[in-house]
């Protein structure tokens, strides 16, 4: 397996690999989440979001054949009355094929972005995830992360 930086001719490959984590959280989620057509459906996002500069994303790759992705964003967020400064490494999206899972792709996408943390002068990476999404939370489970913040909705 292979990690490397993905580029803006990745932008299709990267909705394709997103359509993935998409569909579940879609059919779980249908009022919040939008069910993807088509492997293009997130074409334009990566688009703008691979033209940013605060915006990294890396494709898990073997012979050739995309796995799975990971796109992180760096936060800097300055000073405020209730808050101190902050910079960390937020992890906006990890999504691994579901045939292609549980061996050891994400945590390898994962690791990569902990390196660019470093590389970066970050010493914290930051993530969240919705709650039916059990795989997600064991591997980050198992890659050392801290909960740390819950959300709570009331449908009225």
């Amino acid at each position: 397996m292979e990690i490397r930086s993905a580029t803006p001719k990745d932008s299709l490959t990267l909705s394709a690999l997103c359509r993935d984590v998409q569909n579940l959280h879609a059919e779980r989620h249908p009022r919040v989440f939008k069910m993807p057509q088509s492997d293009d459906f997130a074409v334009e996002f990566f688009d703008e979001t691979l033209a940013s500069a605060e915006f990294t994303a890396y494709i898990a790759e073997e012979d050739g054949r995309p796995l799975g992705y990971i796109l992180c964003r760096m936060v800097d967020r300055p000073e405020n009355a209730f808050t101190h400064a902050a910079r960390y490494l937020f992890i906006d999206q990890i999504s691994v094929r579901p045939n292609a899972q549980r061996k050891g792709i994400g945590t390898a996408l994962l690791k990569k972005a902990e390196e660019l943390a470093r590389e970066l002068g970050l010493s914290k990476l930051q993530l969240d995830f919705w709650d039916f999404n059990l795989e997600a939370h064991n591997c980050f489970e198992k890659f050392v992360f801290e909960k740390f913040n819950y959300r709570f909705w009331k449908t009225i």
